[in-house]
């Protein structure tokens, strides 16, 4: 993990084509603007889990009815 310090109006630029501005800092909250190219979708980590654990649990069941379609057929 890399910590940079910025300041509200100060950007940062990763892999070249994704900037991040600090728009705005208020107690430990920071609001932030990323532009990016519209091909790379931008997710809060919160977001990222709850997507993984549900494409998780899909793949799961998903794998479990074949597993019991393939028993039923033998």
């Amino acid at each position: 993990m890399r910590i940079i310090k910025r300041g509200v109006g100060e950007a940062l630029t990763v892999a070249g084509n994704v900037s991040v501005k600090v728009l705005k800092v208020s107690g430990d909250r920071v609001r932030v603007a990323i532009d990016s190219p519209s091909d790379k979708p931008v997710y809060r980590n919160e977001v990222l889990e709850e997507l993984s654990a549900a494409a998780r649990e899909a793949l799961e069941n998903s794998t479990a009815a074949m597993t019991d379609t393939t028993l039923q057929r033998l």
